[in-house]
């Protein structure tokens, strides 16, 4: 296909979406088609780094750090907002981000402040931050993305893994109306079990620390209580030997979300964490779920 002609046709599409940004909630997109484009289409990425400065709910002055992957072309695109893991960065999720801002995505990826042993965010230290800061730090992260100009604001996805995958679970709970869908590797729905009933106390753990607070924070949450509360489509992907995360979890994440709604994806062999080629169906997995979700 001639890249010229279909970006221009791709740039119509667009355009027309602008007009029905706005229109918001799920009724607004029961009126739009989805988008299509060509199998073989690839937007230019351009990618640059993000700040987003908010104040958090104890008066902590929070600057998260990210990059920001951008497709080029005119009008307006969905957005990915990616969560790493414990411990993690945002450049984990660094091939999600070109693979789905090729695809015509939007994608920021960011370091949790306080979560991790050398982040580049600011505001808040290890011994402070929890699942709830985290759930801060991405509803920050989303209102300020959904602001962007070239940003359709009703078609804000949330993608996680692990830890990260719980706290965007619990956010887009939270956020509902505000969040298309959500994707999530391996989400640690596991946490509150595992740190229930253990000495509120900092406690090393896999190259960095749990602290006090987060511990305290987990002792009486039920997440399946909580995450039900997203009444948008959710995509799991999970592998059968990870041993951080066991299938009853996942099976209860599914059973509260509804079958029905639920795309489990369950990669033989593989383990907490992918590569290789499952990292490659793990990817085309998500893509797929979010491509069959985002409306023109």
């Amino acid at each position: 296909m001639n890249r010229k002609k279909f970006a221009c046709g791709a740039a119509i599409v667009l355009a027309l979406a602008a007009l029905c940004t706005g229109c918001g909630g799920e009724d607004g997109m029961k009126d739009r088609p989805l988008r299509e484009l060509p199998a073989e289409y690839r937007y230019e990425v351009e990618k640059q780094t993000y700040r987003v400065g908010y104040t958090d709910s104890e008066g902590a002055e929070i600057e998260l750090y990210g990059e920001l992957y951008e497709p080029q072309g005119e009008g307006k695109f969905p957005a990915v907002i990616l969560s790493h893991g414990f411990n993690g960065h945002f450049s984990d999720f660094t091939a999600e981000c070109n693979r789905f801002a090729a695809r015509g995505y939007v994608c920021y990826a960011f370091d949790f402040c306080g979560a991790q042993a050398s982040g580049l965010s600011t505001g808040r230290g290890p011994a402070d931050y929890t699942p709830f800061t985290m759930k801060e730090d991405l509803k920050a992260a989303v209102k300020r993305i959904q602001k962007r100009k070239n940003v359709d604001a009703t078609q804000v996805f949330l993608f996680g893994g692990s830890q990260g995958g719980f706290v965007t679970a619990l956010t887009a709970a939270d956020l509902k109306k505000d969040v298309a869908a959500i994707a999530m590797y391996f989400p640690a729905l596991n946490i509150p079990d595992d740190w229930r009933g253990k000495p509120e106390q900092d406690t090393p753990l896999m190259g960095y620390s749990i602290g006090a607070k987060f511990i305290r924070s987990v002792q009486d949450l039920d997440p399946y209580a909580v995450i039900g509360n997203f009444a948008g489509d959710v995509c799991i992907v999970w592998g059968d030997q990870d041993e951080l995360v066991r299938k009853t979890y996942i099976d209860r994440a599914v059973e509260t979300y509804g079958a029905a709604r639920t795309d489990l994806t369950v990669i033989p062999g593989a383990g907490h964490g992918f590569g290789g080629e499952a990292l490659e169906t793990a990817i085309g997995k998500v893509l797929s779920f979010l491509e069959a979700h985002t409306f023109a």
